[in-house]
């Protein structure tokens, strides 16, 4: 049965055509059926969709000019004359995909991005109100980016991936003009001066680690102090060398357990303090009595006796510190956020449901959401009454300092 009219007959007399939907023409014969077009077809959807994503990428941003875009990043605050701060907010402003490649006898799967990007902004919490936008250009995927304030600048520092090289760029805090740029960074140090290979930011202590094309490696430059070491170790001596008196408050393990901890305010010199603060963390009855004998006028008090679960000091000044524990020790527990003055007093506490949800802890769901995977992702900073809480990828708070009352959320 080669003929096709003969197939379509046979088909047709055996109910296979009525069984599958096909609409017999006037004839019963498809080759002489007239089928109408329906709907716009493909070419007017493909239009349409155009249409929608131009819309998207384009007329929506000029239509919310205030807007966040991208993932937020990082944030630091800059203090204004009237008093008030505004924030300077990183984002990812990239569309990020995971790519897989086959080859013969391997497959390889990697994060890529289309309109590779940072957007850094300039905003005012209390208008709520875009200053100004900055677009940052990448060859590859931004990593490992953060933002820094020396009372002048703002830095965003990136960390090199693939094609793209690392980020050392500054801005004016007031003007957002840009005022250094990587090159214009390496030119001011003679050791940098072949060029910067990879920069990794030390958060805690302020301290850039670079590696240069002439083959140094992990030279230190101290952002607050704008100097360059040549090494860890020079720039630990350094520190060293500062007697001056100092004070910080402690989390310090309960009886060993590191789980449990106290609250301790120690004042000592700085160069001493540089030396025991890790092991102050061990073991609070024990380390706390030995510095006490054994640094000359050190003072040790603690503040409070109440137990912090897993408690980490994310931010501290001469008013007080804020804390960030757990309410369990379990593979699932709730944050909170705790501010406890000087002399002890606990001011407010702030708990889980008025943070970000993805701040709870739930080992089921991955690395990002343990304990210690979520707790890389968060920052505390303040500027006079402002309290700001970021996580990264999540958002931003900001609290009245006073009060613990919420101010503001960007998502």
């Amino acid at each position: 049965m080669d003929d096709p009219r003969k197939q379509h007959d046979f088909l047709q007399k055996s109910g296979v055509l009525d069984a599958v939907g096909l609409p017999p023409g006037a004839t019963g014969d498809p080759f002489k059926t007239k089928y109408g077009r329906k709907g716009p077809g493909c070419l007017a959807v493909v239009l349409i969709v155009l249409i929608l994503l131009t819309a998207g990428f384009f007329v929506y941003p000029l239509l919310t000019p205030d807007r966040i875009r991208g993932d937020i990043v990082d944030c630091v605050l800059v203090p204004q004359k009237d008093s008030t701060s505004r924030m300077w907010i990183l984002t990812n402003g990239s569309f990020e995909y995971i790519s897989s490649t086959k080859t013969p006898g391997s497959y390889s799967v990697g994060r890529k991005c289309l309109f590779c990007k940072a957007w850094l902004y300039e905003y005012d919490p209390l208008r709520e109100k875009v200053i100004r936008k900055i677009k940052i250009p990448y060859e590859d995927i931004m990593i490992n980016s953060s933002l820094f304030y020396d009372g002048d600048t703002v830095m965003h520092i990136s960390g090199a991936y693939h094609r793209e090289p690392p980020k050392i760029l500054s801005y004016n805090a007031y003007t957002g003009e840009m005022v250094e740029d990587t090159a214009k960074f390496a030119a001011k140090y003679p050791e940098l001066t072949a060029g910067i290979t990879a920069v990794r930011f030390d958060r805690e202590k302020n301290l850039l680690s670079l590696d240069t094309k002439d083959g140094r490696t992990n030279m230190n430059y101290a952002l607050t102090e704008k100097k360059l070491y040549p090494s860890y170790s020079r720039y630990y001596e350094e520190q060293r060398k500062d007697a001056g008196e100092t004070e910080t408050c402690v989390l310090c393990a309960q009886g060993g357990e590191r789980m449990r901890q106290w609250l301790y305010k120690v004042r000592a010199s700085r160069s001493d303090l540089l030396w025991t603060v890790s092991s102050l963390k061990d073991n609070c009855e024990s380390n706390m009595e030995k510095i006490s004998k054994r640094i000359k006028g050190a003072e040790v008090r603690r503040l409070t006796n109440q137990i912090f679960l897993r408690g980490i000091i994310y931010y501290q000044d001469p008013d007080g510190a804020v804390i960030i524990s757990v309410n369990q020790t379990d593979k699932k527990a709730d944050r909170m956020i705790t501010l406890i003055n000087r002399e002890g007093k606990v001011k407010w506490v702030i708990p889980q449901s008025e943070l970000f949800k993805t701040m709870k802890i739930d080992e089921d769901k991955g690395y990002w959401s343990t304990f210690d995977g979520s707790a890389r992702s968060i920052r505390v900073s303040r500027s006079g009454n402002l309290l700001v809480l970021l996580q990264e990828g999540a958002g931003i708070m900001g609290f009245d300092y006073a009060t613990g009352k919420k101010l503001f959320t960007l998502e």
